[in-house]
């Protein structure tokens, strides 16, 4: 399912390849940290990647996160070619069977590598990928900071189609989607860590936010995570949303009906739910509503106001009962001097099978934590509520 709704900029395709061993017990399993950078241009996040050999030149790969991609990374197949220590995974071999090909691929006796369609967050239908193995060197953070390597499982495309989607600030995607070549499997079944991910996404292009997988942190709110099986892409159920204590109808409400994508730049709502939630937002705010700026619906001056005094909170009631608590910092993005507009989009009445995809804004200097193994999806409080930010802490 594509969390992407009406942006013109997306990105390419690789899928990174690792060894699908399950590793020997250790004692102090390491934690993966990747760096994550935010775009201001088109507000994605995302990492730079060594692929190759540390001793052979690696490539440096600027690729943007995709919090329910298939595929460790996802690269056009004329960059991938160009590591020296890059190899086709081919058809018939070991490694081919036990990443579950598409046996079309191998059949169809124009190629001799092996294939796989890989879910994306960006596309309605999964990519036919051919597939590789390649060196990533990671840096780990309770290892005293050494860079452990570990060689992936790649996938890459030359589909026009899908390639025209990608913009010019990244080579292709990272996957941290519930699937067998994933990063976070991977990294999971060679190094025998807990398939667990915490993000801290940062709120500006000066500030280095964290990827962390195989650790996580305490003391977080906490709800049920929702996988969907066909594409391992992830959920939660929101029951009501809340603004100054007043309660936004949802209408029917499904299991998974939220879908967390780090793809959207903003959270978008079916209709119907987002203009009950602009009507609300209005009634409660203290500032004086301007003409929209797109492609935003509800935009407000913010001259001679006191922004965090006169913007209501906006809590998002999850299964359980804890609250996802959205301060003015998280809701509210400023477009031009002493303008600021609702930071939601209208997803009209094309959202069928979810009723709004929670995207990076609304995420940004929040703990977001994702447990596989239990199921279970955690968030803390805006950390600017205790004076940092997701720039200033990448080691949690």
């Amino acid at each position: 399912m594509a969390c992407l709704i009406n942006l013109s900029s997306l990105f390419i395709i690789l899928t990174l390849q690792t060894s699908l061993v399950v590793g020997v017990k250790k004692t102090n399993p390491p934690v993966f940290l990747l760096p994550l950078i935010k775009d201001q241009a088109t507000s994605l996040y995302y990492t730079n990647l060594n692929l190759g050999n540390i001793n052979h030149s690696p490539l440096t790969h600027s690729l943007a996160l995709d919090l329910g991609g298939g595929s460790a990374a996802l690269l056009r197949c004329n960059t991938v070619v160009k590591s020296t220590t890059y190899l086709p995974i081919r058809c018939n071999s070991s490694l081919c069977k036990q990443t579950n090909p598409d046996d079309s691929f191998c059949f169809n006796k124009t190629t001799t590598t092996c294939g796989k369609y890989v879910s994306t967050s960006f596309t309605e239908h999964p990519l036919n990928t051919l597939l590789g193995t390649d060196s990533v060197s990671l840096l780990t953070s309770k290892t005293n900071g050494v860079n452990v390597n570990s060689s992936l499982t790649l996938s890459c495309t030359n589909n026009a189609d899908t390639l025209r989607l990608m913009p010019e600030v990244v080579n292709g995607t990272i996957g941290l989607g519930n699937s067998s070549i994933s990063l976070l499997s991977q990294l999971a079944s060679m190094h025998d860590i807990r398939r667990k991910l915490t993000l801290c996404l940062p709120s500006k292009p000066a500030g280095l936010g964290s990827l962390h997988i195989g650790g996580g942190s305490k003391n977080l709110a906490s709800t049920p995570l929702v996988v969907n099986q066909a594409t391992g892409e992830y959920f939660i159920d929101v029951m009501s949303i809340e603004i100054a204590g007043n309660v936004v109808s949802l209408g029917k409400k499904r299991r998974g009906n939220a879908m967390v994508c780090t793809l959207a730049p903003y959270t978008v709502l079916q209709g119907s739910i987002y203009k009950a939630l602009v009507r609300e937002f209005v009634r409660e705010t203290k500032m004086l509503r301007v003409a929209n700026v797109k492609p935003f619906n509800a935009c407000f001056s913010s001259k001679g106001v006191g922004v965090a005094a006169a913007v209501p909170v906006i809590d998002l009631v999850v299964n359980g009962g804890a609250k996802w608590r959205i301060n003015g910092w998280n809701s509210l993005v400023k477009v031009k001097r002493d303008v600021v507009c609702l930071g939601f989009l209208d997803g009209g009445v094309t959202m069928k099978t979810t009723e709004m995809v929670i995207g990076g804004f609304q995420m940004e200097d929040h703990l977001v934590e994702l447990d596989l193994e239990a199921s279970i999806f955690s968030f803390s409080s805006s950390l600017l509520l205790n004076n940092t930010s997701c720039g200033q802490n990448r080691i949690i």
